[in-house]
């Protein structure tokens, strides 16, 4: 199988060539009551990887000959699909992609790699068309995601149960498809936890690199071997791998070539912690082995940081330049690398306030420097849980809501971030909805609802807000208070969600009245002008 897996496995009983295991690769999963090691595939796997590993080393050199020190950050795009089942229930929030792109691009700033969203020709920013248990509960459907796939960017398919497909016994956590070059990960792995390494690592398996053990996958080097404490020189699971040796003598041909990486074999699975090596293995020349417990591509858990080497680094550069990545996007530019979130970020409603309709709220908050998208998230719960949760991706500053209840409870966050930056803080408010006697009456036909603001204006636009059911077509009319008609404009609403700009510039501070008037109805709001 072509494939690499995170698999989690119940330890009941442990032989050679037979285990029950828990395998949660680099997650960092909090230390439990029983051993639990891990594995992740096996060293059948990563044989197709090798022939691009070697080239990409011949071109690290290359690079190292005539570039220099790397200093130019290299912007990758990756595209999230968040999978549902057949009836669209189960997707992964948005919200937790946005922490996770943030842990991921902070664990390859290093590397000098940042990854961006890279919005779907089709399915926008992110991809939540797929609703198909083939595809949640397992991958057998590669017909339907290579048809959503994102062709210009690095695909991550987010799911409930990834399926590697190596009948090995377990539940899987994530796996790098090396014929598909996609990655698949169970959905409880997308988030911006720290330390974060189930990505990272899986990423490192997209651009060639192996784990630093390579060879000793399913079968670790410790006291119960016929050869201990002197390692054999090949590998226990044979496809000619030779076992390194600690003083680099055969570093280029032995284990994962990477020279910079020390000799591993799979002391993590035995250890299940981050705590220096101590067990006294030796390698072939029977000098003692020191291997780097906090590797990305190691399987020591619960290391407070996980880093690359130089060379793991120069690797994947010289993946990142190949060929083979030719298809990914690489004309991206910043529009900020930092966004910083006001405290007074939320406008509208104001904490704990009544609005003044259950079915027509206007959430409304404060444009923020560096943000190219706000995710809004409401819920009837602080925790943002339950099935009532809505989730909308706006580029503007406002929202307005017409599918509310009355006499409820309401908590509602905005998240800022751009194509790069998921960090910004997130800002909370509630509110609480009327009672239904106090619904907005409209009198239109396809009229769902609508909302003007800012409210007061400020400025010299306003913006009607219109939440349609059908096209309709209507006039805008704006009076003082006396009923003077001070400008009428004819527009068409679509289906939908619409904004429509009304000019205040050359009309004095005051109370005025805008109403929306078609063939089958009028309705009205006030307007205060309060520069």
């Amino acid at each position: 199988m072509n494939e690499f897996i995170y698999t989690i496995f119940n330890l009941t009983s442990m032989k050679k060539g037979l285990l029950s295991f828990l395998f949660a690769s680099l997650a960092c999963i909090p230390a439990f009551s029983q051993v639990t090691p891990h594995i992740c595939g096996n060293a059948a796997d990563q044989q197709d990887l090798l022939p691009r590993l070697r080239e990409n080393k011949i071109a690290m050199e290359a690079m190292r000959a005539t570039a220099g020190e790397r200093s130019e950050i290299k912007y990758v795009p990756i595209h999230f699909h968040l999978v549902g089942d057949a009836d669209g229930n189960g997707k992964h929030k948005e919200i937790r992609v946005l922490e996770q792109l943030c842990a991921l691009n902070a664990s390859y700033e290093p590397v000098g790699i940042q990854f961006y969203l890279s919005e779907h020709p089709s399915y926008g920013l992110f991809n939540k068309s797929i609703n198909n248990n083939n595809v949640f509960e397992n991958q057998s459907n590669t017909l339907l995601m290579n048809l959503r796939r994102h062709n210009n960017a690095i695909n991550v398919f987010v799911v409930e149960t990834p399926v590697s497909g190596n009948n090995q016994p377990g539940v899987t956590l994530a796996y790098y498809n090396i014929p598909q070059d996609w990655i698949v990960s169970r959905k409880t792995e997308i988030n911006g936890t720290q330390p974060n390494s189930t990505l990272p690592h899986e990423m490192g398996h997209l651009f060639t690199l192996p784990h630093t053990f390579y060879g000793y996958e399913n079968d670790p080097f410790e006291a119960s071997n016929p050869t201990w404490p002197v390692a054999p020189v090949s590998a226990p699971l044979g496809f000619g791998i030779t076992t390194e040796r600690q003083n680099g003598t055969n570093c280029a041909s032995a284990a994962d070539e990477i020279c910079d990486t020390p000799p591993d074999y799979n002391f993590g699975f035995i250890s299940n912690t981050c705590a220096n090596y101590s067990g006294g293995a030796k390698d072939p020349l029977g000098t003692l082995v020191d291997p780097q417990e906090n590797n990305y591509m190691s399987y020591f858990l619960s290391c407070s940081t996980y880093v690359f080497t130089q060379d793991q680094m120069d690797v994947m550069h010289a993946d990142l330049n190949s060929s083979a990545r030719n298809y990914l996007d690489n004309n991206f530019s910043p529009t900020a690398t930092t966004i910083t979130t006001p405290t007074d970020l939320l406008v509208s409603p104001a904490q704990t306030s009544t609005t003044q309709f259950y079915d027509e709220v206007l959430l409304e908050w404060k444009p923020v420097d560096g943000a190219t998208h706000y995710l809004l998230e409401v819920d009837i719960v602080s925790t943002f849980g339950t099935n009532f949760s809505q989730t909308f991706i706006e580029t503007g500053t406002s929202k307005l809501l017409t599918n509310l209840s009355p006499s409820r409870t309401y908590y509602w966050r905005v998240k800022p971030f751009n194509y790069l930056v998921g960090c910004a803080a997130v800002r909370t408010r509630n509110f609480k909805t009327p009672a239904t006697a106090t619904t907005a009456v409209n009198e239109i036909a396809g009229l769902e609802g609508w909302q003007l603001s800012p409210n007061p204006a400020k400025e010299g636009q306003v913006n009607l807000l219109v939440n349609a059911t059908e096209n309709f077509d209507v006039a805008v009319r704006l009076t003082d208070a006396s009923g003077r008609t001070l400008s009428l404009q004819q527009t068409t609403f679509l289906q939908g969600d619409n904004t429509f700009a009304l000019d205040v510039n050359n009309i004095p501070n005051g109370m005025y009245l805008v109403y929306l008037e078609s063939q089958n109805g009028r309705d009205v709001r006030k307007l205060s002008v309060l520069r």
